[in-house]
């Protein structure tokens, strides 16, 4: 078992995904909290958590919890993460981290003042697959990183959520939270970033395309849909070659390395047991068992930068949410 005790703020679908993968890994879940006790309850047997609270400030403020996941719908996740911070608790962050920029500077600044780790949970960064990319990326054999180019398009007219700007619907935030943070990552900030979309009535974006320019010529062409299923690929192109990351991307996934002649010169396919959450709270208790006040793969600082490209994407394509 893990040093960390863990404590789950919502017990909804997402929060089953993460404590199935913290499971396998041994991690400890000690807590769960909902608004609903019985739902909470059900939550706790599922998984053998011993301590069940109705209400999220029962929960940040149990003695026996050290970290809390939040995993409650975008919107409250500003609240919910100053309700566990402002409780003493290290945080992981369901993405897209906040609706906005300015929401996600409050927690950065408050976690930095109680001396707190906090984390996005983009988990696809912490995968042994994106290890693995990385590693090629970084080894320089694909020559300088010329065009990134990654899709997140799912069918998704049966998620209401996504379809009402009361609860920051859209695919952009949503989805498109993906190939955004794996652009940055390969190829950091766009100096510029271009976005069009297609709106529902409701003026939430159905269907968004990015394209990031760069300082050296790079570029980066994202796109991203919720009522059609794309290839959910992506690729990174360099002077001397070119990975090919299989469906979907941002899972533990295959991947394929080839020269400038398309012949392939490496071949990933590794398998993990679960789905791969759990890497990112193994990460988190690392960095806190070290004493770290940054993640080196995902910083609070490189969240913030990301949420204000969001930011930026959002007011060209003319959404706009109720609580901003």
């Amino acid at each position: 078992m893990s040093g960390l005790r863990w404590g789950f703020l919502s017990a909804g679908g997402i929060a089953t995904a993460v404590a199935d993968d913290f499971r396998i890994a041994g991690m400890t879940i000690q807590a769960v909290g909902a608004r609903d006790l019985a739902r909470a309850n059900e939550f706790a047997d599922k998984f053998g958590i011993p301590n069940r609270h109705q209400g999220y400030e029962a929960l940040v403020n149990d003695p026996e919890v050290d970290v809390v996941y939040v995993s409650t719908p975008h919107p409250w996740h500003h609240q919910h993460a100053l309700l566990a911070l402002n409780a003493g608790k290290h945080v992981l962050l369901e993405k897209p981290f906040t609706i906005n920029a300015r929401e996600a500077e409050e927690i950065k600044d408050l976690a930095a003042s109680k001396n707190l780790f906090v984390l996005e949970a983009m988990w696809t960064r912490f995968l042994p697959s994106m290890d693995a990319i990385f590693e090629v990326i970084n080894s320089g054999i694909l020559g300088e990183i010329k065009l990134v180019t990654a899709d997140h398009s799912q069918y998704l007219p049966h998620v209401p959520r996504l379809w009402e700007p009361e609860l920051g619907g859209g695919a952009l935030l949503d989805l498109g939270i993906y190939p955004v943070s794996f652009a940055v990552r390969v190829l950091g900030l766009p100096e510029k970033a271009v976005a069009k979309s297609t709106l529902t009535s409701d003026k939430v974006d159905e269907t968004t395309s990015i394209i990031f320019e760069y300082a050296n010529g790079a570029q980066a062409t994202l796109t991203t849909c919720m009522s059609a299923a794309g290839p959910v690929t992506g690729v990174v192109v360099g002077t001397f070659g070119r990975i090919e990351i299989d469906k979907p991307f941002y899972n533990q996934t295959s991947f394929r390395v080839y020269n400038q002649g398309g012949e392939v010169i490496q071949s990933y396919n590794e398998k993990i047991d679960g789905i791969g959450r759990q890497f990112q709270g193994l990460h988190l208790e690392q960095c806190v068992a070290a004493g770290l006040s940054e993640s080196p793969i995902m910083s609070i600082i490189e969240t913030v930068e990301i949420m204000k490209v969001m930011d930026a994407l959002r007011a060209q394509i003319g959404v706009k949410y109720p609580t901003e």
